[in-house]
């Protein structure tokens, strides 16, 4: 269109070039001036003339028309998005500081795309990175982003559900509400919900409203409780459970001194009696305060563990010789099936003592008079790598129902049993965290009345 406007003027101009020399070159024309007639060069002149005019103009359109060809190429590639498009026009007047005016607009505008690009990128990579869920909504409840954190959590694809109404893809009114209610007062909100889908876990969310009047919207942030939440039941089941185990036998030192305080020290039949009840209880005491240190200690690993190669059959067969009268006591079987004396684990070798001592004096507690408790080792794995250590015996057993917790600090099957053996509930806990601080793992296979087998799983040396 441009190219035909400005052939249409190009011919117009030169026509009227034409004309006036064409009349300013006849013989009326140059009598009037009082120049001299010349009838035979009369046409040959006006060629003359019209040619050269005809080429001044189009000289003088091609300075112009050039300049403004370039530069409306360049603009309609800036408008595509070509932002390394420059306009060439070597003109010094306007056109040319058009030109470099374009030239600058362009490379503003492609710097300043590369930087909002870079900090999309950044963004999205932040977000995406994060352990708590994001989800970005407008003022009518629907999603504007969502990072995969939220994804994972609610069980959605963050690009699939972007547009759509809140409610329809996280169904949960307590969320649905505090986003509700942000957006009606423009103030933040905090709610913890529980969420029951194929996994159950505890969220707190944080509701903030965006800037704005009227509010364009909300920014909701999902932290993962469920950890926090169970570690603050422990923290409370701990501190009831040591309250109790520390009550008990304290309870009964303080009922055994008052009686021999209140006359029956003078009781030589019975004060003996007594007295051993205080030895027996402040003994449980002693173990129980003792067994909790060492659990922290290998909590908080403050214990110095020094890790070198134990030869399995030496160990087993101390721990076995320290608790054989014990066993004899109550006539049971304790005895090592033999295995491979060349097995060795990498571990410290006082914490694997404890691990077994812990292992075999529970198995001789709870094992009736004429049972049986067996002591194995073997290795394990495709290549060997691991070594397996059990303890089996023919006690009372465990339910199956109670197989998930009994490596719990102070959790009994049977409490009243537990208590009448001495037991202070640490000792399974103790286990559960040597073998895990020597990188490996416990293990129990039981049925009641039918005996229980304790596996450690350590890293063969």
């Amino acid at each position: 269109m441009l190219r035909s406007l400005l052939f249409w003027k190009l011919f117009l101009w030169a026509f009227g070039l034409v004309a006036l020399a064409a009349i300013a070159m006849s013989p009326g024309a140059r009598a009037r001036w009082g120049l001299p007639a010349d009838p035979d060069g009369y046409a040959s002149s006006a060629l003359l003339v019209g040619g050269g005019a005809l080429g001044l103009a189009a000289l003088a359109i091609s300075h112009v028309v050039r300049p403004v060809l370039a530069l409306g190429r360049a603009a309609r590639s800036i408008g595509q998005g070509d932002y390394q498009q420059r306009a060439y026009v070597s003109n010094n007047d306007e056109l040319g500081q058009m030109a470099e005016s374009l030239n600058q607009l362009s490379h503003e505008l492609g710097a300043q795309l590369s930087e909002l690009r870079e900090g999309n990128q950044q963004q999205a990579t932040v977000l995406g990175g994060m352990i708590e869920g994001v989800i970005a909504i407008d003022n009518r409840e629907r999603i504007l982003f969502a990072n995969a954190a939220a994804g994972r959590l609610f069980g959605f694809l963050p690009p699939r559900v972007e547009g759509r109404p809140l409610l329809e893809v996280v169904r949960h009114h307590a969320l649905h509400e505090a986003v509700a209610a942000t957006l009606t007062s423009q103030l933040p909100q905090r709610v913890e919900i529980d969420w029951e889908g194929d996994e159950a876990f505890a969220l707190s969310v944080q509701v903030t409203p965006l800037p704005g009047e009227p509010c364009p919207g909300v920014v909701t942030v999902l932290h993962d409780v469920t950890e926090l939440r169970r570690l603050e039941t422990i923290r409370q089941d701990f501190l009831a459970n040591v309250s109790h185990e520390l009550k008990t036998p304290l309870s009964s030192i303080k009922a055994y001194t008052e009686t021999l305080l209140n006359g029956a020290i003078d009781d030589t039949e019975n004060r003996g009696r007594f007295l051993q009840r205080i030895e027996e209880q402040a003994d449980r005491l002693n173990n129980l305060i003792q067994d909790m240190l060492s659990l922290a200690r290998i909590e908080s690993a403050q214990q110095a563990l020094h890790f070198t190669a134990v030869g399995v059959a030496q160990i087993v067969a101390a721990c076995l010789e320290d608790y054989t009268p014990q066993a004899q006591s109550k006539q049971i079987d304790l005895a090592i099936v033999p295995g491979d004396a060349s097995l060795a684990v990498k571990a410290d070798p006082e914490g694997l003592r404890v691990i077994l001592n812990n292992l075999i004096d529970n198995a001789i507690k709870y094992t009736p008079e004429g049972g049986r408790v067996r002591v194995s080792w073997r290795g394990e794995g495709e290549a060997g790598e691991m070594v397996a250590i059990e303890v089996e015996d023919t006690g009372i057993g465990i339910p199956k129902s109670k197989l998930p917790r009994v490596f719990e600090r102070f959790y009994r099957v049977d409490r009243a049993r537990s208590r009448e053996m001495g037991g202070t509930g640490l000792g399974l806990s103790i286990v559960k965290h040597l073998t895990q601080s020597f990188g490996g793992r416990v293990s129990v296979r039981s049925e009641s009345q039918t005996g229980s087998t304790f596996s450690v799983h350590l890293q063969r040396a």
